[in-house]
């Protein structure tokens, strides 16, 4: 037998396992009184656990619901996982529908149409808003529940005149207390109706706009709601504590659908009460709740504590399941959550690309059309090929920076004559007197993140004394280095590491509101 020797990582473990074995003799009594003292764990939850309501025949359903999707019409590639897309969307809901005769409804939880947090000019956001809320159609969204920012993208009077948008439910008022849209929704398919209350958030504090307390909303909903209803939900944009005080006092939802609020949580467990379930922001994924209704509308839908068998079924791969699931089901709204991610494997040309090419070279045209139009009044762009003749230290520095190189990414990703990325890896992009037409020579002049995109236009500097540089906030990065696209944003560091001026450079605080 030849004899190999332990190699330094098992001698290691082996001297820690000894030492542990000696500390553990060597406890004192009152250290294991104390191991003794601690908590039980709690009780784990099995389907034979869960309540149980007035039994119905069973029904199964499909709720596929997204959430501040913020604008993003198609995936962005700066994000490690890009994501998302209407086209990509579509394709999923197709293979769900293509998995069963289970009817399928899709909900829009709000915050849809403002694409980030970017300021951009009013007719732009019109624009954008109307091509989502388009997209949205064509994508087979049934319901939307506006959102906060969707009334800064278009005015809620601005709402009501777009052609053919999905159906919309919502709880806010204008200043006299009339609701401005239905605060719920009845959607009816394949014998199925489910009952949607609309919950509205705080809207913006100039917007006219007054929300109603979401207890007294939903209370006042439900004595509307018909009877014959086989489940009834709320959907909205409400964050993580207000939604869990709301199911504490109202009775009569079986389960809240949520937008994700400052982090992704979990679903609810399955524990009597009514499901709260959030959804991945920017469309990047799908939030699939797989129902299976044997109670009563209102009975708190029980998330299925046993979601690999429930797969299984799903997936085909234990038929013998559903005998199972009959028992398990009796008497009970039961629930499987699937957050489904939109990658590249569902890619597929079909209406809504065909639909998005189109709105991209409109894009172009008018950037093209805005570029030329200067008003004598208003300050222009120069280029960094201006700067440089007075700042060329501090345009040697810039060209080391991951700004002056963001052109040659949409090189390398062939994404040159995209609209959607054009705008973040150049410079005044569609801006009076800055890129318009994407020629070589336009292109040439502002490709690259570069010095006025941060100090704003500069033309006539330092010839006009009118024209002076913007001080430089975190609003100023925002535009582009929001959340979504550019998920470890932190100001300061990143504009250490991207300044002209090289080393830490001044920081201008944001006026506090």
């Amino acid at each position: 037998m030849n004899f190999k020797p332990p190699n330094t990582a098992m001698v290691l473990l082996m001297g820690h396992l000894f030492v542990g074995a000696i500390g553990c003799a060597e406890m004192k009594e009152s250290e294991i009184t104390q191991i003794k003292d601690l908590p039980p764990l709690p009780d784990k939850i099995t389907p034979e656990s869960l309540p149980r309501s007035d039994n119905r025949s069973p029904q199964d359903i499909t709720i596929a619901l997204v959430g501040e999707v913020r604008g993003e019409i198609e995936p962005c590639g700066c994000p490690t996982l890009p994501f998302g897309g209407f086209e990509r969307r579509t394709t999923q809901l197709g293979r769900l529908a293509d998995t069963g005769p289970t009817p399928i409804f899709h909900i829009d939880a709000g915050d849809l149409l403002l694409k980030g947090f970017a300021t951009e000019r009013a007719d732009n956001m019109a624009r954008r808003a109307k091509e989502t809320l388009e997209l949205s159609l064509l994508a087979g969204v049934e319901l939307w529940v506006p959102g906060p920012s969707d009334l800064i993208a278009l005015p809620a009077n601005q709402i009501k005149t777009v052609r053919a948008p999905p159906r919309i439910s919502a709880t806010w008022t204008n200043s006299e207390g009339k609701l401005l849209f239905p605060p719920f929704s009845v959607l009816k398919k394949e014998g199925v109706q489910i009952g949607v209350i609309g919950l509205s958030a705080e809207p913006p504090s100039d917007s006219g706009v007054v929300m109603r307390p979401a207890v007294d909303a939903i209370n006042d909903a439900l004595t509307q709601l018909p009877e014959n209803l086989d489940l009834v939900i709320a959907v909205g944009s409400i964050n993580d504590q207000d939604i869990a005080d709301i199911r504490d006092q109202v009775s009569g939802i079986s389960a809240f659908f949520t937008t994700r609020g400052d982090s992704y949580d979990d679903p609810s467990p399955a524990d009597g009460k009514a499901a709260i379930v959030e959804i991945p922001d920017r469309g990047r994924y799908l939030q699939v709740a797989h129902i299976r209704l044997g109670s009563s509308p209102d009975a708190p839908l029980m998330l299925h504590p046993d979601p690999p068998t429930w797969r299984a079924r799903l997936a085909g791969v234990r038929k013998n399941q559903e005998d199972t699931l009959q028992d398990e089901g009796r008497g009970r709204n039961l629930g499987l959550i699937n957050t489904i991610p939109l990658s590249s494997e569902l890619d597929q040309e079909g209406v809504i690309a065909t639909h998005v090419e189109k709105y991209k070279k409109e894009t172009l045209k008018q950037a093209a059309k805005s570029a030329e139009t200067i008003d004598p009044h208003t300050p222009t762009y120069g280029s960094s090929g201006t700067c440089v003749n007075c700042h060329s230290n501090e345009f040697a520095r810039w060209t080391l920076t991951g700004h002056a190189k963001a052109w040659m990414v949409l090189v390398e990703r062939n994404e040159t004559q995209n609209p959607e990325c054009v705008g973040c890896h150049t410079t005044a992009f569609g801006k009076p007197g800055g890129l318009g037409e994407l020629t070589a020579g336009n292109i040439r002049k502002f490709k690259g993140v570069q010095c006025e995109v941060c100090h704003g236009p500069m033309a006539g500097h330092p010839q006009d004394g009118r024209v002076t540089a913007t001080s430089i906030s975190e609003k100023t990065c925002l535009p582009c280095h929001d959340e979504a696209n550019s998920p470890k944003f932190e100001f300061e560091s990143y504009l250490a590491r991207a300044s002209c001026q090289g080393g830490r450079p001044q920081i201008i605080a944001q006026p506090t509101e």
